[in-house]
């Protein structure tokens, strides 16, 4: 039997863009235990990232409900502007790397300075908002 067969015609190649590495200057932020809230401030059009080194921190922003806990190799970020406030958990020291940038379309996240982050999920505490997370992302590298 004879065939007509009509090859398929490949898909149009969609030109992409190499993504742009960012260079950031990680801060690292102490956090002792049973210390004062610290403030981080970030304007508008700032990208605020944070990442936990050691410890767990608490992270809160203003003018959201939600409050964030945060294990070592997790990450969080913002987009300014935002007052954000942090300090460690319970009764052992954290360490919070922090770094910030201006949005650019593409770019590529480096790794963090703190070694191997775990793959997690942060959802915010408040039951009734349920896991949406406004104005802010998480992520894991």
């Amino acid at each position: 039997m004879n065939s007509l067969h009509t090859p398929t015609p490949p898909s149009p190649a969609v030109p992409t863009q190499p993504a742009v590495p960012l260079t950031l200057q990680w801060k690292r932020q102490p956090l002792p235990p049973l210390q004062a809230v610290q403030v981080l401030d970030f304007r508008a059009g700032d990208i605020a990232l944070l990442e936990v080194e050691q410890g767990r921190v608490w992270v809160t922003c203003d003018g959201l409900l939600e409050d964030y806990f945060l294990e070592a190799g997790q990450r969080l970020s913002f987009t300014g502007p935002v007052r954000l406030r942090v300090s460690a958990e319970g009764h052992r020291p954290a360490r919070l790397n922090w770094a910030k940038h201006q949005a650019v379309d593409g770019a590529a996240y480096p790794p963090s300075p703190a070694a191997a982050p775990q793959t997690v999920t942060v959802v915010p505490t408040s039951p009734a908002q349920g896991p949406a997370l406004p104005r802010s992302a998480i992520s894991a590298a």
